[in-house]
């Protein structure tokens, strides 16, 4: 069912990650962009676990590290929401020469930014956007008011990396660098979030303690073509409980099933 592959950035990294194909031919595949500081597996198995299932529906699934992050090259210090950017697209390059020809993103909760910067400029190939807690506002990361920004984000952290060079961030320490926490003062992922016209859609918890909810009920509202799923008591990635679990994959199977 899955095969490990290797393929090349435009500035030259070796990325990795796990292609799926059915049995029944089709040019279509769901790509997999996971968090800051996980990988292709995120949270204990979430994407390979949901992989799984999409899978069985006749879906192809892409699932793969970022740079400096599980089995890719490129040191955690160095990773930037471009580059990430850059990662989507050899992605993509990649599953073309594969000869795939259409595609849908699900991002969960960092990887918002790198896939709406992405999808506006290749509205042509990528059909449908899913967004799992995603952060499309870096602003939170500046003025922080969740428990999990104010810990790891803020001025405090933009002052470690003037001090040291890197701060760390989450329970794995992930270390990240000067030129990340710049991009951040500077980039409006939403300004391009809404000029997307593809067909979206926003699972959030109305408790993530990580990403502000607010921000997807705001830009979901501010958009053509788009859903809304609030998962009422769920934290960050909404599945700490198999009910939740339940609901957000659910919304989200039933919006590729629809739009892919």
């Amino acid at each position: 069912m899955e095969e490990k592959v290797f393929f090349k950035t435009s500035d030259g990294l070796r990325l990795c990650g796990i292609l799926s194909i059915p049995k029944t031919e089709t040019v279509k595949c769901i790509i997999l962009c996971h968090g800051i500081g996980y990988h292709k597996d995120e949270d204990e198995d979430l994407f390979k676990n949901f992989a799984k299932r999409l899978y069985d529906l006749g879906f192809t699934i892409f699932r793969f590290d970022f740079r400096g992050q599980g089995e890719s090259g490129g040191k955690s210090i160095d990773m930037t929401v471009s580059g990430e950017v850059r990662d989507i697209e050899a992605a993509v390059k990649y599953l073309q020469k594969r000869d795939f020809k259409e595609f849908g993103i699900l991002s969960q909760s960092f990887a918002g930014g790198a896939v709406s910067f992405f999808s506006l400029t290749h509205q042509n190939i990528i059909k449908t956007i899913v967004f799992w807690n995603s952060v499309i506002d870096y602003g939170q990361f500046i003025n922080p008011v969740l428990p999990w920004q104010v810990k790891y984000w803020g001025r405090p952290a933009f002052e470690r990396v003037d001090e040291f060079g890197f701060t760390e961030i989450g329970g794995n320490k992930f270390k990240v660098g000067k030129k990340l926490m710049e991009e951040i003062k500077t980039l409006k992922p939403w300004e391009a979030l809404l000029k997307i016209s593809v067909p979206v859609l926003f699972v959030h918890g109305d408790e993530d303690r990580f990403v502000r909810v607010e921000d997807s009920i705001k830009y979901s509202r501010m958009m053509r073509n788009t859903k809304l799923e609030i998962i009422k008591g769920a934290d960050h990635g909404f599945h700490e409980t198999p009910k939740f679990a339940e609901q957000g994959e659910k919304a989200t199977i039933e919006f590729f099933l629809k739009n892919m």
